[in-house]
């Protein structure tokens, strides 16, 4: 690694930013503003709860990339990571950088009425599962031996626990 680790994170995880960017922004604007985009039933003011999880699935982006740069020294890149993240929004689910994009994606859907965007949230969901459970687990089972496995059996992979491991009295 460079002598700058820090400003060496911040520009791969602000790359990683730009190509999240590409999937949660421009590729939903692109369905949106088709001439064959399908608007669902309306759903009235029931649709502004898209702004919402837009604005929730932002601020867990931030978060996460936050947890990369800092406290696992490295970028969302897999494999790029120094330590494993188990602090943040990491206490409470194991995947939240993928929940926000759900997040976001839903977002989207409800805000554009579109039901394009609902097969798309419907993609990711199952692209992200099949990274996360042929790809991602298996490498940072192997990376951090037994404190992933102890991190997994106390943190879920998709559904965040009310109180993070520790805290149940």
């Amino acid at each position: 690694m460079s002598r700058h680790p820090f400003i060496e994170n911040s520009l791969k995880t602000f790359i990683f930013a730009v190509i999240a960017l590409f999937v949660i922004a421009y590729i939903p604007y692109r369905i949106i503003t088709a001439e064959t985009h399908t608007v669902i039933a309306a759903i009235g003011k029931f649709r502004l709860i898209g702004y919402i999880l837009i604005g929730l699935g932002t601020v867990g982006y931030l978060i996460c990339f936050r947890n990369f740069i800092v406290d696992a020294n490295g970028s969302p890149i897999l494999g790029d990571t120094q330590y494993l993240i188990v602090k943040g929004l990491y206490r409470y689910v194991r995947n939240p950088i993928y929940l926000s994009a759900n997040l976001i994606f839903l977002g989207e859907a409800l805000l554009f009425q579109s039901l394009e965007m609902l097969y798309y949230l419907l993609g990711w969901i199952i692209i992200f599962h099949l990274f996360v459970v042929f790809v991602e687990e298996p490498f940072l089972r192997h990376k951090f031996g037994d404190t992933y496995e102890r991190y997994c059996n106390s943190v879920r992979r998709w559904v965040p626990r009310i109180k993070p491991p520790g805290n149940d009295g």
